[in-house]
């Protein structure tokens, strides 16, 4: 009869491929470096409206971005964007590259332009309505540039 310390390596395995078919039991460490260079997509952030909270959620995130990115990281935005608060949380602001527009279908059309030439890293908007159809072309975008999408969204 086998040891238990005979059958282990037998029971990881196990579990191990169990767990890549199943998305349940045994995770697997994340090579943070391969992650960030071959992820596209889209992540959406619903912020309550006019919240002090949001500028503190959002710099933070985007100052991490930006000390980690190898290409442009694009801020489509509606309002002006003060460099001097950026960089006072710690955001490289000579790797953020801000585009004003203040009409959703203008900042569609932006995002997925930055989305599919792939000359940005991140691309940051916000947008009050997003059908499905619309979701789906800038999904494709983001993989076709192999960039991501940060959507801002306000309830």
């Amino acid at each position: 009869m086998p040891t238990a310390r005979q059958l282990q390596p037998a029971i990881n395995a196990q579990e191990n491929t169990s767990a890549a078919g199943s998305g349940h039991g045994v995770f697997q460490p994340v090579d943070t470096q391969t992650q960030a260079t071959n992820s596209s997509g889209i992540t959406e952030l619903v912020l309550t409206q006019h919240s002090p909270d949001a500028q503190m959620l959002l710099l933070p995130m985007l100052a991490h971005l930006s000390r980690n990115a190898e290409r442009w990281i694009t801020w489509i935005a509606d309002a002006p964007v003060d460099r001097e608060v950026l960089a006072s949380y710690g955001v490289e602001t000579d790797k953020v590259r801000i585009i004003r527009s203040n009409c959703d279908e203008s900042t569609r059309w932006i995002l997925w332009e930055a989305l599919n030439t792939g000359t940005s890293h991140t691309v940051i908007a916000s947008l009050d309505e997003l059908s499905e159809s619309v979701f789906s072309h800038l999904e494709s975008a983001a993989q076709a540039g192999k960039s991501r999408a940060l959507l801002i969204r306000y309830r």
